[in-house]
């Protein structure tokens, strides 16, 4: 395939970048001036792959940040598969083929060789982005899948710090740095202690899984900032929450990376097809569909993560 360029949307006050051919990844999302998604500090030096990463540390290094789809099979490699997936599936760093595409839109396509496709639509709105995904297995055998939405944020959306708002009745899966499960589940938000609604410059690095998101919404609100990221689709029940502030100082984060993760999924960990009771099973002619919107609102005057009051101890 012929290298395809990176793609600018436009739409009012809302500009965004994708890149067809790592996954079709939403490399940056502007929302009236101000960065929303995560960027890593290694993003200019980044070599696309020409294939699967087998490991979370080559795809790590090959990830720029912002926002993918990890597809068919999210965490680690389905080592059961017909077709090579690697970590977080094929498609999260493979070309997408850019279908067609106006002022604010694009709609990209991949597929595999055992005829599992996706189709993808970025579309811009007045207060951030949706992404609009159909999965349809044409091939002769079911597809076991484990689906990811990861939306990592940023910027400036990190320049204070946040309260998260999850629904009701969220069970907290509690997970270790991988994404495997690493203890019981409790009723979020668990253990006042653990301070798991508290995004700011005290959170540890971690993950974990919440389960069973209904309504299927999880919000991050400051004084500065007002942000939702809202879902449809029965085959995203659950959803992972990533919490790195810098605090990580081994290679590659060395301190430097800051992504909040809000990632609608089909299972409540990141590890993969190991548990067979998660999966989604796509039987031939099988089809699925889902929706993920985030929409973000400042506050008036509301800091920049590159201002000396954000840098200076006001920052999440």
């Amino acid at each position: 395939m012929t290298a395809q360029p990176a793609v600018r949307l436009q739409r009012g006050g809302i500009s965004a970048v994708v890149l067809p051919d790592e996954g079709g990844v939403l490399t940056e999302l502007l929302v009236h001036g101000r960065p929303v998604l995560s960027a890593t500090p290694w993003a200019s030096a980044v070599v696309p792959g020409s294939a699967p990463a087998d490991s979370e540390a080559l795809w790590v290094e090959r990830w720029r940040g912002g926002w993918q789809l990890c597809f068919p099979t999210a965490g680690q490699p389905n080592p059961l598969a017909a077709v090579r997936e690697g970590f977080h599936g094929a498609a999260s760093q493979a070309p997408w083929l850019a279908v067609s595409q106006t002022a604010d839109t694009i709609a990209l396509g991949w597929a595999d060789r055992e005829g599992l496709s996706a189709e993808r639509i970025w579309r811009l709105s007045d207060e951030g982005v949706t992404v609009g995904t159909r999965v349809h297995n044409a091939g002769a055998d079911t597809r076991m899948l484990v689906i990811a939405e990861h939306l990592i944020l940023g910027g400036d959306v990190l320049a204070g710090p946040l309260f998260l708002d999850v629904p009701a009745g969220t069970w907290l899966r509690p997970l270790d740095y991988a994404g495997l499960p690493d203890g019981s589940p409790v009723a979020w938000p668990g253990d006042p202690a653990e301070r798991w609604p508290v995004v700011d410059r005290a959170t540890p690095a971690r993950v974990t899984g919440l389960a069973g998101v209904q309504p299927q919404r999880v919000g991050a609100r400051g004084s500065h900032v007002d942000v939702l990221v809202e879902w449809q689709g029965s085959a995203l029940p659950h959803a992972l929450l990533w919490q790195e502030l810098g605090v990580s100082t081994e290679h590659p984060w060395n301190g430097q990376v800051r992504a909040l993760g809000i990632e609608p999924t089909s299972t409540p960990h990141g590890a993969g097809t190991a548990f067979d009771s998660d999966l989604v099973r796509l039987p031939p002619g099988g089809t699925l569909d889902w929706s993920v919107a985030l929409t973000v609102r400042w506050a008036s005057g509301a800091p920049s993560s590159a201002s000396p009051t954000a840098n200076d101890g006001d920052r999440a």
